[in-house]
């Protein structure tokens, strides 16, 4: 079983929130979670509650073998849990060379 830690858009019309879920890779963004390990609500005002984030469990999943989204990456570099780097799709790394010739 391959286990995604991702987002769940939950909220209303032009009103979001979402869950942070450990999910299993090939479940719908709606379809049933494994577990709800933190929230993420962008209309909030001061940055530092914006995410909210059970460590403990995510690091247990991170340990379980499960990969984040880039999205969940960067809330959990912002919270500095250690855990291995998200696979980039080739094109990405393609930008990111254009990038770095252009800036040579």
């Amino acid at each position: 079983m391959a286990v995604m830690i991702r987002l769940k858009r939950c909220g209303r019309r032009h009103r979001p929130f979402y869950r942070v879920e450990a999910i299993e890779k090939r479940n719908a963004r709606q379809g049933k979670s494994l577990e709800i390990v933190g929230t993420y609500d962008p209309f909030v005002e001061d940055a530092a509650t914006r995410v909210k984030l059970k460590v403990d469990r995510v690091q247990h999943w991170l340990d379980q073998g499960a990969r984040p989204s880039q999205t969940v990456t960067s809330f959990l570099r912002k919270v500095d849990v250690k855990y291995g780097q998200v696979k980039r799709s080739r094109r990405a790394i393609q930008r990111a060379k254009k990038r770095a010739a252009a800036g040579k």
